[in-house]
């Protein structure tokens, strides 16, 4: 019998609930994002190429996770507004649709991988020199495709019916796996560049048959029947309404990361090993403040699917104040000590001497970053996703996109470097008012008072 007790996030303490849903997801993020930084740690043993190699891979790589995690916002934000208005066979439904769309996405990425990779691989960036080497590394994970959606997606739907503790268990068990295999594979069998892919995509595995049992062995607290997997236009409509800007959230960041690379190509093969670190760094960095997001958004669905405002004012705040003081944290030791951390990755001194300054330059905003992270899941949570994607291709996209084909036409390298800092700042205002403004238009307080309860409208959940 399932243990977990939805209910429990319309009368527990915020702040219990705040460590109850974000301590596992942060927990698992960082051991996750570490392991990102160890298997290029161990690539990094076999030089520049081998990092740059990964640094195109890694696009590609989050353009598939951008599906998965779209569709896992969506179908996570469905199930928590709708167990929160009593709607259980909805989120059931939900939960069914999204492991056939896991399975379909999967299957198509790998006979996509396989019949047009180098074309899709130049496409991105690749130089000639690191071609091959890309390719080695991306036909491997093409190949997993369909574990890798499953593992991403089916994280979202369970921790949104109220159970944290089995994705941070799939997500440190696969992290952990990976991280033992990486130097058996790159080293020990010879494989390199493609023996991490290979680690990368056993790995995951384990933690998708242990997700498939919690719903085959009925843990879970919605029943979760064979029908449930058969298309139903309106649940996946739903799911999408919330989860497909999120998709385009990650397309834009992806595209830009894409527009980075060919710029920064033009300046050598350094400068893309160097983003490659740097973007690595950066989900290390933000792993925490995405986790405490991620805690946040099965709170704020179930009190706004039960008119539970004062709860949602009071977890947006507490959370934000959380997720702002780890990346004020982290972007404060990337700024101090940026040698320190590149070594890591490599000692050439090209690499150091090009890093440092890129470094220093691009976390110089990052105690922003907080308040943006949960604002974006505050809007998905109460099911307006155009306003999370409007803010973050904003900030990933637009602006970047933007500053760096005018910041490089004047100032060459540099200029690309300045380009996110600057992207963040402005993006920053306007995330601030927007927050502000859809709390006033729901009646959500700004201070703390007696609690409020308004039923939802119809059409909102």
């Amino acid at each position: 019998m399932a243990t977990n007790k939805p209910a429990d996030m319309g009368t527990d303490s915020i702040p219990r609930l705040l460590v109850r849903f974000s301590l596992p997801a942060t927990l698992a993020m960082v051991v996750n994002a570490s392991y990102n930084i160890i298997d290029t740690i161990f690539v990094g043993r076999l030089g520049s190429d081998a990092i740059a190699a990964l640094s195109v891979s890694f696009p590609i790589q989050m353009l598939l996770g951008a599906l998965a995690i779209g569709t896992g916002v969506g179908v996570g934000s469905l199930i928590s507004r709708s167990l929160g208005a009593g709607k259980n066979e909805d989120a059931a439904t939900a939960a069914g649709q999204v492991i056939t769309l896991s399975f379909l996405f999967g299957l198509f990425a790998t006979i996509l991988g396989l019949l047009y990779l180098r074309p899709i691989l130049l496409l991105f960036g690749a130089r000639p020199e690191i071609l091959e080497l890309t390719a080695s590394y991306m036909a491997v994970i093409a190949n997993g495709a369909v574990l890798l959606f499953m593992i991403m997606i089916l994280n979202h739907s369970i921790r949104a019916e109220g159970n944290a503790m089995l994705p941070m268990t799939v997500m440190i068990l696969s992290a952990v796996t990976n991280i033992a295999l990486d130097p058996i594979f790159i080293f020990v069998l010879d494989m390199g560049v493609q023996g991490a892919a290979v680690a990368t995509v056993i790995s995951k595995v384990i933690g998708v048959a242990m997700l498939l049992h919690y719903y085959l062995a009925k843990k879970s607290v919605l029943r979760v029947r064979l029908t449930h997997l058969l298309p139903d236009l309106r649940i996946i409509t739903d799911i999408y309404r919330v989860g497909l800007p999120m998709l385009f959230i990650q397309l834009g960041a992806n595209i830009a990361l894409i527009w980075a690379n060919r710029l920064l190509g033009s300046y050598g093969v350094v400068p893309i090993a160097v983003l490659g670190i740097i973007v690595r760094l950066q989900l290390f960095a933000f792993m925490p403040a995405i986790g405490i997001a991620q805690g946040l958004l099965p709170i704020i669905g179930y009190n706004f699917g039960a008119g539970k405002l004062e709860r949602i004012r009071e977890a947006m705040l507490k959370g934000s104040v959380v997720a702002t003081a780890f990346t004020a944290v982290s972007g404060l030791s990337f700024f101090l000590f940026p040698g320190f951390f590149l070594r890591i990755f490599s000692a050439e001194p090209e690499l150091l001497a090009v890093g440092e300054t890129a470094v220093r330059i691009m976390v110089s905003m990052y105690p922003l970053l907080g308040i943006q992270t949960t604002a974006i899941v505050f809007f998905q949570a109460i099911g307006k996703g155009m306003p999370s994607l409007w803010l973050s291709l904003l900030r990933q996209f637009f602006l970047f996109i933007i500053f760096m084909m005018i910041l490089e036409r004047y100032f060459g390298l540099t200029g690309i470097w300045f380009a996110m800092p600057l992207a963040d700042l402005l993006a920053f205002i306007l995330t601030v008012f927007m927050v502000l403004r859809e709390f006033r238009k729901y009646g959500i307080p700004l201070l703390a008072r007696t609690n409020k309860k308004r039923p939802v409208r119809d059409g909102e959940v």
